[in-house]
């Protein structure tokens, strides 16, 4: 293992993108794992319970409890250090949630069928009978017996089918087209009929440059004028900006500017601060997962003080 961690350690840069986590990013991860709303949640939390409190295997306990619970934990502690947390990197660990829910719920069904012949052998067998059964009476044990067996099999399927009818519009979205967040293909061919070739391009934050490195014809034409290292030489997935200060220096003499923002609620687009200021916001449309911008220069570069875009006004109809 150590030669393996050596190497992997040399290409440490490519996490460069991510960022530090936050609590609710680890309560996310749990909710991931564990249902898909709060009342499957709230039953696969209390399965898990079950499982742990009254285990019946504690041989599978001792290993689904740890696999579900360590490495979020140390994935997460050590983010606080350096951003490397990410679900990808945890779904090794998800086979603990299933496994004890199952768990639990087979304890379940043990306590319950155990419940049911113990008041069967211990009770009048006509009474407890015409109880639990309805219309069996007087029969042996193991007749009753074996009939609640079936009744708590028969549950068993009815809470599987249920699950799955719960989840079926779930899977039904997963596989439309607006569920993906990261259609790179859809992003650039849009992006490739807004923008004009020429144009200064900035991706905030960098990892958005993924749009151009896996579709990179559509906006071949565009300057990554941002852009300090590339992905290769730098050995990052996305390359490395240049500050602020070189940014705008570089943008000296621009009439306008666009720029690809990650539409993510914890995002901040640090670029867009830089751009307010020497430009102005002039457009914006918001795409599956990114914000596309278009900024345009304020200030006196064309002929009486203001820009040939302050007197046009751009729009999605103005490109050739």
């Amino acid at each position: 293992m150590l030669p393996l961690a050596a190497l992997a350690r040399r290409q440490s840069a490519q996490l460069a993108w991510m960022r530090h986590p936050t609590p609710g990013r680890l309560w996310a991860a749990a909710e991931d794992f564990a249902g898909p709303s709060a009342l499957v949640l709230a039953v696969s939390l209390l399965l898990i319970v079950v499982a742990v409190a009254r285990s019946r295997w504690r041989s599978l306990t001792a290993v689904a409890l740890p696999l579900v619970c360590v490495p979020p934990v140390l994935l997460f502690a050590l983010a606080l250090y350096r951003p490397c947390f990410h679900e990808r990197y945890l779904l090794f660990a998800l086979a603990g949630a299933p496994l004890l829910a199952a768990a639990g719920a087979d304890r379940l069904a043990d306590a319950v069928t155990d419940r049911l012949v113990g008041a069967v052998k211990n009770g009048p067998a006509g009474v407890v009978t015409d109880r639990l059964v309805g219309t069996v009476k007087n029969r042996p044990a193991g007749v009753v017996t074996d009939r609640h067996r079936a009744l708590v099999a028969a549950a068993g399927v009815l809470a599987v089918g249920g699950a799955f009818v719960w989840q079926l519009p779930l899977h039904q979205w997963e596989r439309q087209p607006l569920s993906r967040q990261d259609d790179l293909a859809a992003l650039a061919a849009t992006l490739g009929r807004l923008t004009r070739p020429g144009e200064p391009v900035l991706y905030d934050p960098p990892k958005e440059r993924r749009i151009a490195i896996a579709y990179p014809r559509p906006l071949a034409g565009l300057r990554d004028i941002a852009l300090k290292t590339p992905g290769p030489v730098s050995g990052t997935l996305y390359g490395i900006d240049v500050g602020p200060a070189e940014l705008l220096r570089r943008l000296d003499g621009a009439r306008s500017a666009w720029l690809i923002a990650a539409d993510e609620p914890e995002a901040h687009p640090a670029k867009a601060a830089t751009l307010t200021g020497p430009f102005r916001l002039a457009y914006a449309l918001c795409l599956p997962g990114v914000r596309l911008e278009r900024y345009v220069r304020v200030g006196p570069e064309g002929p009486g003080g203001v820009t040939d875009d302050h007197r046009r006004p751009w729009s999605p109809n103005s490109v050739p």
